[in-house]
């Protein structure tokens, strides 16, 4: 990836992160960490590898999207609404009654949304189910779904996984959101994850999901290869340089008043012009 366009992608995910801390300032409620964490992840993907058109949403060989951690959500509408979806207005109206961009994406009402959002253990059953359906329907089209730690782990999951990789469907791609504070190595307690999928069936990728050169030799390393199902570990730093943002890997919820959000974005602000 050139160095130039890296240079874009970093610009597009800073004022995405501005975007989410106004819009749960302005609702003064909503997670604020992890969609921080996931700014870069999400940007990658809908400029470089989901094929996900704004004037056709409803095209049939796109690309499909799963949110599987609900924390996600502001991030996931910044990026809809930055790639075109609908205007950026909206993101103000976020959680508001009645508004199109409620905590729960609503994906009978909301552009660009492909399935709902559960956090019940029962993510990658979407997911898998979807990817499913469009291969018996020969259609080429990939399944992307994002998980945190938490929804990984469950014996649901593995249940899942495991019929995934026995029935090979090989048009789903997972992505687990690690969160690291210093280091870019995977924990320890993911290594047996990751070994369990692999008997599975599964591919299994790790990459810094905060490192757009590191997701692009990930994604071309994938792409080159014979199609089944995979599972990415993408590790990622908390905060992103904002020091509102930088807490344990425990993670805490914050809530932003107008004084507190005004002092994040003029933070972020000068990171970005600095």
């Amino acid at each position: 990836m050139k160095i130039t366009r890296i240079s874009e992608l970093k610009q597009i995910a800073s004022e995405v992160r501005k975007d989410i801390v106004k819009m749960v300032g302005v609702a003064r409620s909503g997670p604020l960490d992890f969609p921080l964490l996931i700014s870069d992840l999400l940007v990658y993907l809908y400029w470089e590898e989901i094929l996900s058109l704004a004037e056709s949403p409803k095209r049939v060989d796109r690309d499909r999207f799963c949110l599987g951690a609900e924390d996600g959500v502001p991030a996931l509408y910044s990026v809809l609404a930055r790639r075109g979806y609908y205007e950026r207005e909206e993101l103000w109206h976020y959680r508001r009654l009645g508004a199109t961009l409620q905590a729960s994406p609503d994906f009978r009402r909301a552009l660009g949304i492909d399935a709902p959002c559960v956090t019940s253990g029962t993510e990658l059953s979407i997911a898998a189910g979807y990817a499913e359906s469009l291969g018996r329907e020969n259609n080429k089209a990939r399944v992307f779904c994002l998980l945190g730690e938490e929804e990984f782990s469950s014996a649901d999951f593995f249940l899942e996984a495991e019929r995934c990789g026995k029935r090979n469907i090989s048009n789903i791609i997972i992505i687990i959101a690690c969160k690291s504070i210093e280091t870019p190595n995977i924990p320890d307690l993911q290594a047996p994850c990751m070994e369990r999928l692999s008997e599975f069936g599964w591919r299994v990728f790790d990459m810094e999901g905060c490192d757009f050169a590191s997701m692009e030799k990930t994604f071309n390393v994938l792409n080159s290869e014979p199609a089944q199902p995979t599972a990415i570990f993408a590790s990622l730093r908390n905060g992103r340089g904002i020091s509102f943002g930088d807490v344990g890997s425990a993670g805490t919820k914050k809530t932003l008043n107008t004084e507190s959000m005004d002092r994040v974005l003029e933070e972020m602000e000068g990171r970005s012009n600095g």
